[in-house]
């Protein structure tokens, strides 16, 4: 089987790569893409391949200013920061559309509905029909609350007022809108796609922001961003390998 990624960051190119690798060893990755020219151009010279794993915000736009031009006719797997691009997916052979950081499990799902529908129809599927039966159904319903178990008993705090998550000696901490802190048992990894990626963003391993609670923005060395926070003191920062990912999602 022949898998093409379609990705404008490394890291997470690299998180497909090992996702797939995990997966099937035996899938053979043959391009990495980073624009929609690398993706016309590439496919003037290179037949279709068995499934597409594509972003969707790239380094010249996104990618559906190429798919329109109908030159994929393999189903699609779309990984995105954004939970916005839904219609845009039924008009494409999308069969997946996983939301970042994407986590191996969500990832193998995705894959097995694909091995599942490829051997069912074999040749004969109509990936664009699939496509709008199967996204509509993946329509998200996201945490709107979460509980807080404390030696008073528990409190109830709705996502909609916690302007931060921190991750600290294994359990996590909910910043709310004055500032207060908040343990609670969780793990970043798993919080992170029951939130709402609009609102929600993880700007390194252990630190989720609430886009509604950030007062500032300053640049801070080795290409990193620090962020201030509503009513906290504690500034946050992003990661290398997500400060570029995180100003995208700042100005959609």
């Amino acid at each position: 089987m022949k898998a093409l990624i379609i990705e404008d960051e490394h890291h997470n190119a690299e998180i497909i790569r090992n996702h797939i690798e995990k997966f099937d060893n035996k899938i053979t990755i043959v391009a990495y893409l980073k624009s929609n020219q690398e993706i016309i151009e590439w496919f003037k010279t290179n037949d279709q391949v068995d499934v597409v794993f594509s972003d969707i915000e790239l380094l010249d736009g996104t990618v559906f200013s190429s798919l329109k031009e109908n030159i994929i006719h393999c189903p699609i797997i779309f990984t995105t920061a954004y939970n916005t691009f839904y219609q845009e997916a039924f008009d494409t052979n999308g069969i997946g559309y996983l939301l970042k950081p994407v986590s191996y499990n969500r990832f193998a799902e995705a894959m097995q509905k694909f091995l599942n529908l490829k051997k069912q129809e074999e040749d004969n599927v109509n990936w664009n029909a699939l496509a709008v039966s199967l996204l509509q159904n993946q329509s998200k319903n996201y945490k709107e609350r979460i509980v807080i178990k404390n030696n008073d008993g528990i409190s109830i705090l709705n996502t909609v007022e916690i302007a931060a998550i921190l991750a600290e000696s294994g359990k996590c901490i909910a910043i709310d809108a004055n500032g207060k802190e908040h343990p609670f048992k969780a793990t970043i990894s798993e919080l992170i796609q029951e939130l709402n990626p609009v609102v929600f963003f993880q700007i390194n391993r252990g630190e989720i922001i609430n886009i509604n609670f950030i007062s500032k923005i300053e640049n801070y060395f080795n290409d990193r961003l620090a962020i201030q926070i509503k009513n906290y003191k504690t500034r946050l920062t992003t990661s290398t390998s997500t400060t570029a990912e995180f100003k995208r999602w700042i100005n959609q």
